[in-house]
């Protein structure tokens, strides 16, 4: 459980709503709980960021790519701010595990905004191969 500081309940504040971190997440999974249900510890929530970093180096070494290629990443990204949100939601849950400080929690959501932008360049770069 994490302990709420004055930085972390700003940050909780201002993203608990926030349309932006759930660009991917409406788009492929709505109405889908079982990602979130998934995440109930950091390292759910990190190993969802390895994933989709993994994605981004397999893909720049993938030419050509195909429209199944760029909606992988969008799921992967998906999945990552789903566990996002989760942290956002549940950050002083007592039943689940989140032990991130202000730096790591601001790290996460940079993270996912970071990653959006990442397959918005991959599918400019599909684009421009057409």
């Amino acid at each position: 459980m994490g302990k709420i500081t004055p930085e972390v309940r700003a940050i909780l504040e201002k993203y608990q709503y926030d349309r932006n971190l759930r660009k991917y997440s409406d788009q492929h999974f709505f109405n889908d709980h079982r990602i979130f249900g998934g995440v109930n510890s950091n390292g759910d929530v990190e190993r969802a960021k390895a994933g989709i970093y993994n994605r981004f180096d397999q893909y720049k070494k993938v030419y050509p790519l195909v429209q199944d290629d760029i909606e992988d990443l969008e799921r992967a990204v998906a999945q990552f701010e789903i566990a996002v949100r989760k942290v956002i939601q549940n950050f002083d849950n007592p039943n689940i595990n989140f032990n991130f400080t202000a730096e790591e929690l601001q790290g996460l959501i940079d993270s996912v905004f970071e990653c959006q932008d990442k397959v918005n360049e991959v599918a400019v770069r599909k684009a421009m191969q057409d």
